[in-house]
């Protein structure tokens, strides 16, 4: 099997399920050690099921190899605690996939419903907790020679089609929406900073995926199904940014997953994208 990470750390937030689980298989097939890690030891008996565990044995059955941690990415402790057992278990990482985000009910709040409280603790997860992983990896990314950090975001502006065609008894908050736009920011202007360590940052929009979240909000609040995409849309694109021949045209880019592997299908693939 062609496994070009074979020998490369992987830690992929939010990865009990979803598009996390997604991404954490393909860079295991690639032949990546994953440290997949999440808040959910145990099944929820809800909606949103999966766990750090089974994802692990998922990889683990096909061939790969994988390391469950739990944590809590809106707990700064627990961040501290992430890094320590994975710097101490493989010194650091070469890949870091930031996925992890609020993906609540909180989403669809507007004003009203969303008390400071509410939008300093999703800009926590959604924001922070991606800078916070990013500062305590890569002082270990320089020493190896480098490293590729992919923060998963959403739409880059306000003007997004997804959100302006959003109708009004459906809106997304604000709070979820500011805070993934400050994602494509932060990206694009950290890589600027670290690129010449070798350091390379992007921003991966996976579209619409087709989650466990995706389906419940589909059955509360009546999503159009058909507007979903497979999770393994942007496990598939973040494959072919890391089989680049020259990966470091995609830092501070960023990157809508399913016009990636259209123009890489059709074989006019761009690093503006």
């Amino acid at each position: 099997m062609d496994q070009p990470l074979k020998g490369k750390v992987a830690l992929v937030t939010g990865s009990a399920r979803g598009v996390g689980r997604a991404i954490a298989r393909k860079l295991a097939d690639m032949g990546a050690t994953i440290v997949v890690t999440a808040r959910t030891l145990q099944p929820r008996g809800d909606a949103l099921t999966g766990t750090i565990h089974e994802a692990a044995d998922e990889i683990e059955r096909r061939g790969g190899t994988a390391m469950a941690i739990q944590a809590d990415l809106s707990v700064p402790a627990d961040i501290e605690r992430l890094a320590v057992e994975v710097i101490d278990r493989f010194g650091g990482v070469d890949i870091l996939v930031n996925n992890a985000a609020d993906t609540s009910d909180n989403v669809f709040r507007g004003f009203w419903e969303t008390p400071p409280e509410s939008w300093i603790a999703q800009y926590e997860l959604n924001l922070h907790a991606m800078y916070r992983l990013i500062w305590a990896f890569a002082p270990g990314m320089r020493a190896r020679g480098g490293g590729f950090v992919i923060n998963i975001g959403s739409a880059k502006d306000p003007d997004y089609p997804a959100i302006r065609n959003l109708p009004p008894e459906r809106p997304v908050g604000a709070a979820y929406l500011s805070s993934k736009m400050a994602v494509y920011a932060m990206s694009a202007l950290l890589s600027k900073n670290l690129s010449v360590d070798n350091i390379f940052i992007c921003t991966l929009n996976p579209g619409a995926a087709r989650s466990e979240s995706f389906e419940k909000m589909q059955q509360e609040r009546g999503f159009d199904p058909s507007h979903g995409i497979p999770v393994e849309t942007a496990a598939l694109a973040l494959e072919v940014i890391l089989r680049s021949p020259n990966i470091e045209r995609f830092a501070g880019e960023y990157v809508n997953a399913p016009e990636l592997l259209k123009e890489h299908a059709a074989g006019t693939m761009t690093s503006k994208q």
